[in-house]
């Protein structure tokens, strides 16, 4: 019989997350846009085919300096796990680190506003077969032997839970925190608390206002009487 283990057992510390993407970099072919590709699902918390789909033009900065990505809604569609999701232009901000990468990947290929980000050193387009291949290599090179046996880090995916996690164990999990974590990673807010329970903070039982809660289940006092109502003559 297998055994139990919980979700968390399996996410990828952010050391193991950025190990892999330094083993990308060091790569003789495509080294550069194999890191920003994976750090695009790292840092962002993208879908791995909403990566894919990024344009030049879906880089936004603002005159602050604050970044976004824009997730379009062609890249949304072709996930039909989160049927609630609205299908529209999701904004998610980014860090300096990544806008910094995807602007250099775009300088160094001189590309266009309407050119995707993540091509090949060989102008070949980066596709799902070819990541997957790099993924299987930097798994294998950066973990132990005994996580590589293990459902860690499994698909390329993991890099976005790990970082979804991460939000929303570093927030105030209010319900404002949750709804901006679900938005920026593309979820509804129930599918998210569903998915990524185990990084929910249970309150404690001081912690619960039992007193607010008896108040908001009480039944209103009913009167004793009925009304007598008055009969027609």
């Amino acid at each position: 019989m297998a055994a139990v283990v919980s979700e968390e057992t399996f996410t990828l510390t952010d050391r193991q997350s950025f190990a892999i993407l330094d083993w990308a970099a060091e790569q003789p072919q495509s080294g550069l846009v194999l890191r920003a590709f994976l750090a695009s699902v790292a840092l962002a918390a993208l879908r791995p085919e909403e990566a894919l789909a990024l344009r030049v033009r879906d880089v936004e900065v603002a005159e602050s300096g604050t970044s976004w990505l824009l997730i379009r809604p062609q890249a949304q569609e072709r996930r039909k796990r989160d049927s609630d999701r609205a299908v529209a232009v999701r904004r998610v901000p980014v860090c300096r680190e990544l806008a910094a990468m995807l602007k250099e990947e775009a300088i160094r290929r001189d590309l266009h506003p309407g050119d995707a980000i993540f091509v090949l050193d060989d102008g070949r387009p980066l596709t799902a077969e070819v990541y997957r291949k790099v993924w299987r290599q930097a798994r294998a090179a950066v973990l132990q032997a005994h996580e590589i046996d293990s459902p860690l880090g499994r698909h390329v995916s993991a890099l976005r839970d790990a970082r979804i996690a991460e939000w929303l164990k570093n927030g105030d999990q209010t319900a404002g925190h949750l709804l901006a974590v679900a938005e920026c990673a593309g979820m509804s807010a129930p599918r998210l608390a569903e998915r990524f329970a185990y990084c929910l903070r249970k309150p404690t039982r001081d912690e619960i206002p039992w007193d607010r809660l008896e108040a908001a289940l009480a039944v209103p006092d009913l009167p004793s009487q009925p009304a007598s109502t008055a009969r027609r003559p």
